[in-house]
């Protein structure tokens, strides 16, 4: 099976993150803390922002559930749910951070 691409390199940074992390396969007990953990004790600044400028991205409209599902082998009923579980995810690593603040990089 082909990989979904992206065409926003700061997406594909959040995907591949996402998708090695916290694919539903593989998830530990406290997957999304450990998710923010991981993320945040990046060493390499530029990818900590491409990242958090991949995730404002996909929170506006960058990201199809399809993509992220194909990474992250989760599965979502409907747009709604996909964008309630970007929208948790977001928080606990943002918290009420305006993801639209973080699109310009």
């Amino acid at each position: 099976m082909s990989r979904i691409q992206n065409p926003d390199e700061d997406v594909r940074t959040f995907l591949d993150y996402a998708g090695r992390i916290i694919n539903v396969n593989v998830l530990g007990r406290d997957w999304e803390d450990d998710f923010v953990n991981a993320i945040s004790g990046m060493q390499i600044d530029s990818l900590k922002e491409s990242f958090r400028r991949g995730f404002a991205k996909s929170l506006t409209g960058k990201l199809t559930p399809a993509e992220y599902e194909h990474h992250t082998d989760w599965y979502f009923d409907d747009d709604a749910e996909f964008h309630s579980h970007l929208a948790l995810l977001w928080q606990k690593f943002y918290g009420d951070a305006d993801p639209r603040d973080s699109l310009a990089g």
